[in-house]
Order: C-alpha cells, then structure tokens, then sequence
C-alpha cells in the first residue's frame, strides 16, 4: 500500500528546504516533489503489513513541524 501525505509551509523557500532534506535521505524510503505550487511538498512512501510498526510519517510529520509545516488535505 502506497500514503501520501501533502505538506504545507509559509514560504517556497521553506518548502524547497524540506524537499532537499528529503531527497537528502533525512527520511528514508520516501519520495518527494512539489505540489501545486511552490509552498506545498507531496511526500509519498510504501507501507507493508509485515513491518509492523512504520514510523516514516511521525518521522515526516517531525521534520515538517520542525520547519513550521502543517500537513494538509491534497485532491
């Protein structure tokens, strides 16, 4: 099974910051892009039954809040 998760930050800057730290391997096994607009990260992962507990997004959502970041609806 596949999450994304869309992150929202005050500025392009904050977000391009995010971004590199994620593409950086800060986080692992995730992929990352800018989302409608420079200010928002989408952020997408795979998540296995058989690993138990996955603590990728808490990791995620960490870094983000860490940068003033608010995860946020995406359609």
């Amino acid at each position: 099974m596949n999450a994304q998760i869309v992150y929202a930050f005050d500025s392009g800057q904050t977000a391009n910051r995010f971004l590199n730290r994620l593409k950086s391997g800060e986080v692992a096994r995730v992929k990352a892009r800018l989302h409608k607009g420079s200010n928002t990260v989408q952020v997408s992962y795979s998540l296995t039954d058989s690993q138990g507990y996955d603590s990728t997004c808490a990791d995620l959502d960490d870094l983000a809040a860490s940068m003033n970041g608010v995860e946020v609806s995406h359609s």
